[in-house]
């Protein structure tokens, strides 16, 4: 899974921004937010690290674009074949 955050990167940082319109379909706040592509957090699913999503008794908001989807997954790919890619596990 790759983390999504508020914090504005650095300009160098490895990210995509979520568009506002897609922000809203899928049912995330206003404020701007990142899809982090040089991390990824691995976790069973569905433990102890899944949260319900607020409003929507289940953890998942709803599904990106497919252009976006092939966009993070692409650069995701590139950095782990230039070994800049750290995978966390969350899950015991």
């Amino acid at each position: 899974m790759a983390p999504v955050t508020h914090a504005v990167p650095e300009p160098s940082a490895d990210t995509i921004e979520i568009p506002l319109n897609i922000r809203k379909q899928i049912g995330l706040d206003r404020q701007a937010c990142w899809i982090v592509l040089t991390e990824l957090n691995r976790f069973i699913w569905l433990g102890p690290d899944v949260r319900v999503a607020p409003g929507q008794g289940s953890p998942i908001y709803d599904a990106i674009p497919d252009w976006l989807f092939f966009d993070v997954r692409d650069a995701i790919v590139r950095r782990h074949r230039e070994g800049n890619l750290t995978i966390t596990k969350r899950t015991e």
